[in-house]
């Protein structure tokens, strides 16, 4: 493996910092998206049995392998004409096509500056958008809390989890392999956040999704915890003692099995307590509460959060260099 491949990863958080995410009608996963919607719509009939969790794996099947596929068909054919350079480029292209921690920041810092703005209205509008909880009833610190867990969150699932297993591809099959497998991870979280949902409409049709989901978070969740940790030294307003142990203490402190290693670390670095009720279309979820800190959170720690955010991916990103570069090593010296 050369230096280059080594420094695919970081490349791809780069492009991502640099340009934001692609116009809706390029993006991937508006394509998949797309694709998901009319397998569903062909798939998704008759009565709610054994037999509507095997269209959901029939259905999820069709959408992640042509990702993974073609995203590994375009890598080879850029190699072909490009050589090691053109495979890197589009590789790198396609590894950060599939993360989304700008998007994730512009979207953070919009609440942000509602709420500093005092128009709360305009703050839970734009938080609508990044969560999937009722938020008309949420007042100014439950908007801010609801923010930074949207934060936490999704740094492991639209961060961390993505550069994991382009990582793991890039080791196993090279530039072709990272792009197929950042493609396919985005394709897992994408039908999860579409059909794995615990209702009547979803329940057996959307399993599959959201198992292969949890499944995929579930090694990049872990590892969170202590980039969290280690990255809230970056910034002397974080606890990065606090964020260790309250991570440890409550990495299990949610329903899902993976988001409390994300959320807590958060809490323990800001000092804030995360979770509590939260309403889904109409009905009132009890989940757990994370952190020792107030629940009264502010504009302040959602931009602390951001910030947390990068440092935790940058973090991420530098010790899969050093793991890419020992696998090299090993490889060379076999």
């Amino acid at each position: 493996m050369t230096l280059a491949a080594t420094l695919l990863l970081p490349a791809a958080l780069a492009l991502d910092r640099l340009l934001g995410e692609a116009p809706a009608r390029i993006h991937p996963v508006c394509l998949m998206g797309a694709l998901a919607s009319r397998l569903e719509a062909l798939l998704r009939h008759g009565p709610n049995s054994g037999r509507m969790f095997w269209a959901g794996v029939a259905a999820g099947t069709l959408v992640v392998l042509p990702a993974a596929g073609a995203a590994a068909a375009l890598v080879l054919l850029a190699e072909r004409y490009g050589g090691a350079p053109g495979g890197w480029g589009a590789a790198a292209f396609a590894v950060y096509i599939c993360l989304a921690p700008r998007c994730l920041q512009e979207s953070a810092l919009r609440v942000a500056g509602h709420l500093e703005q005092k128009d709360l209205g305009a703050a839970r509008e734009a938080l609508g958008w990044i969560v999937g909880r009722q938020t008309a009833e949420l007042d100014a610190h439950g908007v801010a809390r609801a923010c930074v867990e949207s934060v936490a969150e999704n740094l492991t699932d639209a961060v961390l989890s993505t550069l994991f297993w382009a990582g793991i591809g890039l080791a196993l099959l090279g530039y072709p392999g990272a792009a197929a497998l950042a493609l396919a991870h985005r394709a897992c979280n994408m039908l999860d956040a579409m059909w794995g949902r615990k209702n009547d409409q979803y329940i057996r049709f959307g399993t599959f999704a959201a198992r292969m989901d949890d499944a995929l978070n579930c090694i990049p969740a872990r590892l969170a915890l202590p980039c969290i940790a280690l990255a809230a030294r970056f910034s002397p307003e974080l606890r990065p003692a606090e964020s260790l142990r309250v991570g440890w203490q409550d990495r299990h402190g949610h329903e899902s099995p993976n988001s409390a290693w994300s959320e807590a670390p958060f809490a323990g670095a800001l000092g804030l307590k995360l979770g509590g009720p939260a309403i889904y279309g109409g009905m009132t979820t009890q989940h757990p509460w994370i952190g020792e800190g107030t629940p009264d959170a502010t504009a302040g720690h959602i931009r602390l959060a951001v910030r947390l955010m990068w440092h935790a991916a940058l973090t991420f990103a530098a010790f899969a260099v050093l793991a890419l570069g020992a696998v090299s090593l090993i490889g060379a010296s076999g």
